[in-house]
């Protein structure tokens, strides 16, 4: 089963207060996120050994976001990525993604 496969049914029949609840919870979402017109900026670091687990990592990433964006009503956009290259001696790699949310009225 795949990580995406694993967190659908883990939100199988709950209702979208006990979704948003179990995504913050699972992935350390504690936005603190105003009424009205706002912009909150983020980053995301994703660590990987080979070009392929960078993208199932981002894939996930950005299939959760898009989840509880659509939970939370607002708005998920790419800034800007950045390759930071080897941060070790084992060859690990790390990507760090910029992102905006943004909520209207």
């Amino acid at each position: 089963m795949t990580k995406i496969e694993e967190l659908l049914r883990s939100l199988e029949n709950k209702t979208d207060d006990e979704k948003r609840d179990y995504l913050s919870k699972r992935f350390n979402l504690y936005w603190d996120i105003p009424e009205g017109p706002c912009k909150i900026w983020c980053a995301e670091v994703f660590t990987y050994c080979n070009a392929s687990e960078f993208e199932e990592e981002l894939k996930f990433f950005l299939f959760w976001v898009n989840i509880f964006a659509h939970l939370c009503h607002f708005c998920f956009h790419q800034e800007d990525t950045n390759f930071l290259g080897c941060t070790c001696p084992c060859g690990n790699k790390q990507t760090v993604l910029y992102y905006s949310i943004t909520c209207g009225d």
